[in-house]
């Protein structure tokens, strides 16, 4: 039961958090529509082939992402072990060897509280915080609606176009998300125990067809199957995920989307 209002709330969650992205969006409709009344919507490249230099947004991405406030925890760090070279050493390596053990045992406790639904805790952590670029589209797109029209230039436009498409993007999976979660909510309490099985029955047909085969052969060679295929599935499953979400995007800009 467990495992199904959680899916719920996770289905609910894309919806709302999906929806909040859409309205952010609308109020960015008055600075699209300045572009449309000072360019042309033809010349407008945003496939990545032409290089935008000469406008606020590029100099905007500049100062804010590759050497501004998005990096500056990074460089803090770093100034801190540069000007305290083995005190910060030592805490970050004392950091590195802690955070890892702390991590194990939070997971192991909360999986012991809260079962297969803690995978549906962690995809909502990742749909509150989407990854950065979202969040830098975003930014992008308020500072632009901030500056004079005047001062806009054709590169402003495709800037503003790329950062829209990404968040629609982002919107479109969050909906995605939600139709899955809704959908398997109604057997949301075998899914921990299809899981399980799967994984079970992929080890045993690797072990029986793969690894046992050529251990008779060479048992190192084996191992090195055994260490390689484990993870197999998932990568071949991630890979195929990657691929087909390049198509999509491939086909969504020749629609021109």
């Amino acid at each position: 039961m467990l495992m199904t209002i959680a899916l719920i709330l996770l289905g609910l969650l894309s919806i709302g958090i999906s929806l909040m992205w859409r309205n952010r969006l609308a109020k960015i409709d008055p600075l699209f529509s300045s572009f449309e009344e000072r360019f042309d919507a033809n010349e407008v490249d945003i496939s990545g082939n032409k290089k935008y230099v000469n406008c606020l947004s590029h100099h905007w991405v500049m100062r804010n992402v590759v050497r501004g406030d998005y990096s500056k925890s990074g460089e803090s760090l770093s100034d801190f072990v540069g000007e305290n070279t083995m005190v910060g050493t030592m805490l970050v390596g004392i950091g590195a060897g802690i955070a890892p053990v702390l991590l194990v045992l939070v997971m192991f406790e909360s999986f012991v509280v809260a079962g297969a639904a803690l995978a549906t805790v962690l995809i909502a952590v990742f749909i509150i915080r989407p990854s950065g670029e979202v969040g830098v589209s975003y930014d992008l797109l308020s500072y632009l609606v901030e500056q004079e029209p005047t001062e806009f230039k054709m590169g402003d436009w495709a800037y503003a176009a790329i950062s829209s498409n990404r968040i629609k993007k982002w919107s479109f999976t969050l909906i995605v998300i939600a139709v899955f979660s809704f959908a398997l909510a109604p057997i949301g309490d075998i899914l921990p125990d299809a899981v399980g099985f799967g994984i079970a029955a992929y080890f045993s047909v690797f072990m029986q067809h793969i690894y046992l085969p050529l251990a008779e052969i060479s048992f190192p060679f084996a191992l090195i199957a055994f260490i390689v295929g484990v993870p197999l599935l998932p990568l071949l499953l991630f890979a195929l995920f990657r691929v087909v979400k390049k198509r999509l995007r491939s086909q969504s800009d020749e629609d021109g989307i």
